[in-house]
C-alpha cells in the first residue's frame, strides 16, 4: 500500500513538474502569435472611424415671466390680448449633447494619417458638421496614445421654418407669427486619445477633446408690403467631450 502511494506520488508530482513548462511554452507560443499578427498589421492604406461622443457644457436659459397690459375691454372689446414679458432672468444650465461622426481617411505610415468626416449633433438645434482631420499615432503595434486636430463647418438648417408662436433665449425672446432659421458655424476640435488594438484590422479608441462652435440664428417676422423685421443671434459655444470610436483599416 505505501508503494502504490509513493508511486502515486511521484507520478503526480513529474506530471505537474512537466506541466508547468508546457503551460509556459502554450503561453509564450500564444503571445508570440498575437504580436506576430499586431507586427503584420496594414501601416499604410485607407481607414474608416465611427464615433459617438457626448459633449458637456453650460447653456443660457431664460426664464420667461408673463404679464398682462392693462386693457380697456369696454374700448375694446373684440381685439386680443397679446402677452407681455417681463425683463427675463437668464441662467446658466449644464447639458449634454450626442454627437456622431463617421471619418474616411488615408494612413501615410503607422504614425500619420488624415480624412474627411461628416456627423450630426443635436444643440438647441441640429448641427451636421462637415470636417477634415490630422492624425498622429505614437505606436500602432501595442496601446498606444494619440493626438488628432479637426476643423470645419457646421451646417444648420438649410431652409427658415415658420412659427404662430417662438420662444427665444434671446432677444426679442417672444415672436408670434415669424420664421426662424438656424445656420451653424466654423468648428474646431482638438482630440487626445488612446487607442486599443483588437487585431491586425481594427482598434478600440477611447477620447477626450475640446469643442470651439460658432452659430448663428436668425428670426424675422414679416409684415407685408415688404416690411419686416429681424433679429440676429451669434454664439460661440464652448464644450468638452468624451467619447468611443471604433477604426477599422
Amino acid at each position: 500500500m505505501k508503494k502504490i502511494c509513493l508511486i502515486t506520488l511521484s507520478l503526480v508530482f513529474t506530471f505537474s513538474s512537466f506541466a508547468q513548462p508546457v503551460n509556459e511554452l502554450n503561453t509564450n507560443l500564444k503571445n508570440d502569435e498575437n504580436q506576430s499578427i499586431l507586427n503584420n498589421r496594414k501601416a499604410k492604406g485607407y481607414y474608416n472611424l465611427m464615433q459617438f461622443s457626448l459633449l458637456f457644457g453650460n447653456k443660457q436659459v431664460t426664464d420667461r415671466v408673463i404679464y398682462y397690459q392693462p386693457y380697456d375691454y369696454d374700448a375694446y372689446p373684440l381685439t386680443d390680448i397679446a402677452p407681455r414679458y417681463a425683463q427675463p432672468n437668464t441662467h446658466n444650465d449644464l447639458t449634454v449633447i450626442p454627437s456622431f461622426t463617421i471619418t474616411n481617411g488615408y494612413m501615410f505610415n503607422k504614425h500619420w494619417a488624415a480624412g474627411v468626416g461628416v456627423g450630426f449633433e443635436v444643440f438647441d438645434h441640429n448641427l451636421y458638421p462637415l470636417f477634415a482631420e490630422l492624425r498622429y499615432t505614437f505606436w500602432d503595434e501595442k496601446i498606444s496614445p494619440f493626438i488628432v486636430l479637426k476643423g470645419g463647418h457646421s451646417f444648420g438648417s438649410f431652409k427658415a421654418k415658420h412659427y404662430d408662436e417662438l420662444h427665444l433665449d434671446w432677444s426679442p425672446y417672444y415672436l408670434t407669427d415669424c420664421d426662424l432659421r438656424n445656420y451653424g458655424g466654423l468648428m474646431f476640435n482638438p482630440e487626445v486619445g488612446v487607442k486599443v488594438p483588437l487585431n491586425e484590422n481594427s482598434d478600440l479608441l477611447f477620447t477626450a477633446a475640446y469643442r470651439h462652435q460658432k452659430t448663428k440664428s436668425t428670426a424675422r417676422k414679416d409684415y407685408g408690403n415688404n416690411q419686416f423685421d429681424e433679429w440676429e443671434h451669434k454664439e460661440d459655444l464652448n464644450r468638452l467631450s468624451l467619447g468611443v470610436a471604433i477604426m477599422f483599416r
